[in-house]
């Protein structure tokens, strides 16, 4: 049953389930493929039941079923599921790799449709007229997707990292498709963003695909949508080893967790980046991203100012971040403008920013940044283009432009390795290192403080450069901007924008979940309440009303003043110690009150019953009056749907066949799979009259005698000591617990 056995990503629970079947929960197509491993198929078909499936429709089941009988067939033959793997790793690295070429290749196309080659008063209509055209297309692009895909387009690694945490990674292939073109359009036109987030995104939903082609369900089609993303990458900057440092720290880095180093996970990133990288090579030859000299060692004085560096790229980077996230935050709210218009908007600031400063803001950068990197930028050029590359690039993005913030930190880090460098010419003199190492170190400081993920800029510097010379100041510089830049910000460029996006990742799930709640969600009128002057008989009938529960005592306005505990009542009664005529008042607790605000996180909350170590705390409002009561039991059983309930299982089940492929089946959120020893209640009786499934709602996957597989056979007897795994929901375990 582990992850690393191996797997039926072909299997019969995976073809069961037909296309034109209306959709159901996880939990139910769990049902569904478990119960087909015991229960003939059905073909209904034949029945009358289905209309006539338009021709399209035929189209895809067909390809669907011919995906699914060459993935059965290609499991059959090689039965070992680290080579199915490996090989469909190259194939989506390849796929991938030419998806990003392709891309490349139209964004080249798309540049020489919307060239600004004119000069005088022309020009100045074009650097204004041609984006907003760009911005026209692109949200015209948006538009068409949504409209008749019924997808939004996956631009960015975000995307790609919430489909991971949340979706089993199943991207939209036509999305895909019409994700390249926009970023052909948006770039092309001068869209102040760049190529490579896309590339990964279009790199992982080629992954997705193939893999549904194929029958690959949950984590191996996680595993292809990761090669999909190293592949890309590693074809768009012929860099193979920043393609998997890259996904595996920024794309899985919170979403599969401890997975990212099984077999499973890693080896076909690997895979899929040098099959990527071969590809590129094919296409465009031997190539890198940038041409540059080589450099000497720095200097020990030179590591001051390489610190410097640092923390400025660490608050620029972290700078960065915000000003998208505030973008996307401004654009989102504009509520009367079309979605569609607003790229138009976005490109339009871009053009007057363009026309007002310098037309070097528009497109991806790249010949500035090679300036950069051979020291031929000027410092007063590099100045005014730092901050107005970053207003350009939040605006592109905020307003809804195809591409990513990839190209761009590059182009930041850049004109600040330059300032950085003059300084330290400046006092260093001769003994300084050239302007281009401070350039390069600086590109890699900036990335990393956008998007704190310190090792995909120190692998890609060094493996475009292969620069032995900068290695170290690179490293420290990376860093300290993470450092500098966790200090500003609560997370990198994905984090927020995903937090904004509501993707929760299940690393995060306990945390994110309880503080998002509030007091105000949970509370409940306090309904057992005393006054201060309130006499024996009345506490002792609210206090069996409130189950023995903390009362809590308000005065004549309503303020909290105290609290009596029911079961110390209960005690001190029971010896005698409470005289008649006692009040309310004389009757409260010491302890003191642990109040909370409607407005209160729930995970404050949680923190505040830890300490008062009472069931029942009272809510107030700012002038401390009593408006509600929060339950420990309330917030345990909110803490249970939303963290438990939402979290999902993978098994690996059998089916009894011996010879067959193991099945791996998803349980769905809030499904838990249990083993049950079977005991004497059972032993006897067949599956089919302990109706397991029709009295608790639970399924048996596997049954194991002793340390032999059997085939789950209704009718058959249990014996006691047989071991059957049941999967359900924890309320329907809790249930067939009362059967046995």
């Amino acid at each position: 049953m582990g992850e690393d056995e191996r797997d039926g990503d072909q299997s019969e629970a995976s073809s069961e389930v037909e296309p034109e079947l209306v959709a159901r929960s996880p939990a139910d197509s769990m049902i569904t493929a478990a119960h087909s491993m015991v229960t003939p198929r059905v073909e209904l078909e034949g029945t009358g039941f289905h209309k006539p499936l338009p021709a399209r429709r035929r189209i895809e089941r067909s390809v669907t079923a011919l995906g699914l009988l060459l993935g059965r067939q290609l499991t059959s033959t090689l039965r070992d599921d680290h080579i199915i793997l490996i090989m469909m790793a190259a194939v989506v690295g390849v796929t991938s790799g030419a998806a990003a070429a392709l891309l490349l290749l139209w964004i080249e196309s798309a540049n020489e449709l919307f060239i600004l080659g004119a000069t005088g008063i022309l020009q100045w209509v074009l650097v204004l007229g041609v984006p907003v055209i760009g911005g026209l297309a692109a949200g015209g692009i948006r538009w068409l997707t949504a409209r008749y895909l019924h997808e939004v387009p996956v631009i960015s690694p975000v995307g790609v990292i919430g489909a991971v945490a949340h979706r089993d990674g199943a991207l939209n292939g036509r999305a895909g498709v019409m994700s390249g073109l926009g970023t052909g359009v948006s770039i092309g036109s001068g869209a102040s963003c760049g190529h490579e987030g896309p590339s990964v995104a279009i790199g992982a939903t080629v992954g997705s695909v193939l893999a549904e082609f194929f029958g690959f369900r949950l984590r191996r089609k996680v595993a292809m949508v990761g090669a999909g993303c190293a592949g890309g990458l590693a074809a768009a900057f012929n860099a193979p080893l920043a393609g998997v440092i890259f996904t595996v720290e920024l794309v899985f880095g919170g979403a599969i967790g401890g997975n990212v180093g099984t077999m499973s996970v890693f080896i076909p990133l690997i895979v899929a980046a040098v099959a990527g990288t071969f590809t590129s090579h094919a296409i465009f030859g031997a190539h890198t991203e940038f041409q540059l000299p080589e450099h000497e060692y720095a200097a020990l004085p030179e590591y001051g100012f390489y610190i410097l560096l640092a923390v400025a790229a660490g608050v620029i980077g972290a700078l960065f971040a915000r000003a998208i996230t505030f973008a996307n935050e401004r654009f989102a709210k504009l509520e009367k403008i079309p979605a569609w218009l607003r790229p138009a908007i976005g490109a339009l600031g871009v053009g007057l920013l363009a026309l007002v400063f310098s037309t070097q803001v528009l497109g991806a950068g790249r010949g500035i940044v090679d300036q950069a990197l051979h020291g031929q930028l000027a410092w007063e050029v590099a100045l005014m283009l730092l901050g107005i590359k970053l207003v350009a690039t939040a605006i592109t993005l905020g307003s809804g432009g195809f591409g990513g913030a990839f190209m761009p930190s590059l182009y930041v880090g850049s004109c600040l390795g330059t300032l950085i460098a003059v300084l330290a010419s400046g006092v260093l003199g001769g003994e300084a290192q050239s302007s281009g190492a401070y350039a390069l170190v600086g590109m890699g400081a900036v990335f990393a403080g956008m998007m704190q993920a310190p090792l995909t800029p120190i692998v890609m510097v060094f493996e475009l450069t292969h620069d032995y010379g900068i290695i170290l100041p690179l490293m420290l510089a990376c860093i300290l901007a993470v450092v500098v830049s966790r200090r500003l910000n609560e997370g990198g460029l994905y984090r927020l924008v995903g937090q904004q996006r509501g993707i929760v990742l299940q690393t995060e799930a306990e945390g994110e979940v309880m503080k998002r709640g509030f007091v105000r969600d949970l509370m409940a009128p306090a309904e057992q309440v005393l006054t201060l002057g309130a006499e024996l008989e009345e506490i002792r009938q609210v206090s069996l009303r409130a189950k023995l529960q903390a009362i809590y005592v308000v005065n004549d306005e309503g303020h909290v003043v105290g609290y009596i505990n029911g079961d110390q009542l209960a005690q001190r009664m029971l010896q005698g110690e409470i005289v008649a005529g006692a009040r309310a008042e004389d009757l409260m607790g010491t302890a003191r009150l642990t109040p909370l605000l409607p407005t209160d996180t729930l995970a404050g909350a949680m923190a505040a019953f830890s300490r008062a170590a009472r069931e029942v705390l009272p809510v107030v409002d700012d002038e401390q009056r009593l408006v509600g009561v929060l339950r420990r039991e309330s917030l345990l059983a909110h803490y249970t749907d939303k963290v438990l309930g939402e979290q999902q299982e993978v098994v690996q089940v059998h089916a009894g066949q011996k010879g067959t492929v193991d099945q791996e089946v998803g349980l769905g959120k809030g499904v838990v799979l249990e083993r049950v020893v079977v005991g004497r209640r059972w032993a006897g009786k067949s599956l089919a009259e302990l109706e397991l499934r029709n009295k608790a709602g639970v399924v048996v996957l596997e049954w194991r005698r002793e340390d032999e597989l059997i085939k789950i056979d209704p009718k058959a007897p249990l014996r006691e000591g047989d071991v059957l795994a049941i999967a359900g929901s924890r309320r329907a375990i809790m249930r067939a617990r009362e059967i046995w």
